[in-house]
Parts: structure tokens; sequence; C-alpha cells
């Protein structure tokens, strides 16, 4: 764990054999950067942040036969932001879970969400993401994003993104597509010199770099760009 001025930098990897995690404060004004590169097993992580604190999460979900990611974020102060990024991959006899619930206990607090998933061979991810929002909670700005690809006809994606709101002055939306790879793209691809299978693996991998692009320090995006790909 990095530490400088306000600013706090966790990375957690690995894989759990039993309920893992952790519950992390930050403080007002605070800043934590949160980057988790694991695989299977069960990852509950709650983060609570007080008055213009500020979060940053990262997560990647490459490897397990079976994964369980819970994300809860209390906004409990005014002026707290938050940004998280995800993807998951379900590969074959893989299963992959997301959860995250964000929460907006007060008034003038951020959050942006934004998680990809692919699957392929006979792969199965879900998304389910809930954002709260408190009747006192007025000019909140709430946005979930759920993008997802399927490399086969067996593979599965389910998403469920979901807003639960008690106040009437804010800003909020969310969004879910499932496709297929982009065909078109495959044979734009394939005219420039690029087999099938390379043109394949280009398309995927931009798909989620996009989610990494978000990792501020250099070698653990790296890191993280090469185990995905991998």
């Amino acid at each position: 764990m990095e530490q400088q001025q306000n600013r706090r930098v966790v990375v957690l990897r690995g894989e759990c054999d039993g309920p893992c995690g952790g519950d992390y404060s930050v403080s007002a004004g605070e800043q934590l950067e949160l980057y988790q590169l694991c695989g299977g097993g069960n990852h509950d992580l709650v983060i609570r942040l007080a008055e213009g604190a500020r979060a940053k999460v990262v997560f990647a979900a490459t490897e397990g036969a079976e994964s369980n990611y819970n994300y809860r974020i209390e906004l409990d102060g005014a002026g707290a932001e938050l940004e998280l990024y995800g993807l998951f991959v379900c590969s074959e006899g893989r299963r992959c879970n997301i959860r995250t619930n964000v929460r907006h206990n007060v008034a003038d607090c951020r959050s942006n969400q934004v998680v990809k998933g692919i699957a392929s061979a006979d792969g199965v991810g879900t998304f389910d993401g809930l954002v709260y929002v408190a009747p006192d909670a007025q000019r909140t700005e709430a946005y979930q994003q759920s993008r997802n690809m399927l490399l086969s006809r067996e593979a599965r994606i389910h998403t469920n993104p979901q807003l639960e709101i008690y106040a009437d002055d804010v800003r909020c939306s969310h969004g879910a597509t499932v496709g297929n790879i982009d065909d078109d793209a495959i044979y734009y691809m394939r005219q420039r010199g690029l087999n099938e299978e390379q043109a394949r693996k280009l398309q995927v991998s931009g798909f989620l770099r996009d989610v990494l692009s978000h990792i501020d320090d250099e070698a653990i995006r790296e890191e993280f760009e090469l185990k995905v790909e991998n």
C-alpha cells in the first residue's frame, strides 16, 4: 500500500479460498485508489467516503472457476466522489458475478460506474448494480453503464442495473448492452493484413483496455493488461 499526502493506493491480488475483502474508510479530503486483480472466490469490499473524499476503484476478474465480487460504497459526506471501473472475463466453465451497491446518503455527491464483461464458450457472467439515493440526497449525480460482449452462442451475460431514487433534484442514468463481436470491424482489420484470430483478439483487447486505462500507475496498469491479455 502506498500513501502520499492525501493519496492512498491499495492493490489487491490473488485468489481466495473463503470470504475475503476489506473495509476502507476514506477521511475528509483524502483520495483512495483501489486496484483489484483477483481470481476465484468471494471478494467483499466496503468503502465509506467522508466529506470531500474521493475513491477510484478499478478491478479485473479474470480467473477461477467461480468468482463473486461485491462492492458497497457509502457516500456519507457532502462532496464525496466515486469512480468505479471494472471488467470480467468468463471463459469456458467459468462463472463470474459482479454486484455493486452505491449509496448516496447525503446531498452533493457524485458517482460514475462502468463495468464491462466478456464471455466465451459456455462462460456465464452476471452484473447487478444498484444506485441508491436517499430522500435528503439532493443534487446527486449518479451514472452507471454495463457493456458486454459475447464470443460464442453458448456464452451468457445477465445484466441488471437499477436506480432507487427518493430525492427529486438529481441527475441519474443507467444503461446496459449485450452484443456480439463486431463482424464489420473484423472484416476491416482483415483487409489490412490481420488474420481472423488476430483481428478478434485486437477487438477484444481494445474493448477491455478502456477500463484499465483508468489505472494511473503505469507499472500496475501494465501488470493488469498482461494478465487480462493472457
